[in-house]
């Protein structure tokens, strides 16, 4: 089968690595947050699935991404100002009142 994958790449962002990190929507209309802790948040466009990557260390000198799956409804509460900043993020740059790559 013969066929061309689609590229996916940033749409809009927003930086606040001063503060929390950086925001993004990708041109999929996923959103995401890459936070200064190196933690990340990914949600897909009008799901109700989200995915956290948490950096762990895996061996001495190895660390190694983990991905954990929640609902946006159902969650850790150590992650409820991580939810409230990717929501605020995606709605905020659904706006179009930021810089974007296209």
């Amino acid at each position: 089968m013969n066929y061309q994958q689609s590229e996916i790449y940033v749409s809009k962002w927003i930086d606040y690595s001063s503060k929390y990190g950086l925001g993004y929507v990708l041109s999929d209309k996923a959103a995401g947050v890459f936070f200064n802790d190196s933690t990340k948040i990914v949600v897909a466009h009008n799901d109700s699935v989200f995915f956290y990557y948490e950096r762990r260390l895996v061996s001495a000198n190895e660390k190694q991404d983990v991905k954990m799956q929640y609902l946006l409804t159902d969650y850790p509460k150590e992650l409820q100002k991580k939810v409230t900043l990717l929501e605020h993020f995606k709605s905020y740059l659904s706006q179009n009142r930021v810089q974007s790559s296209s």
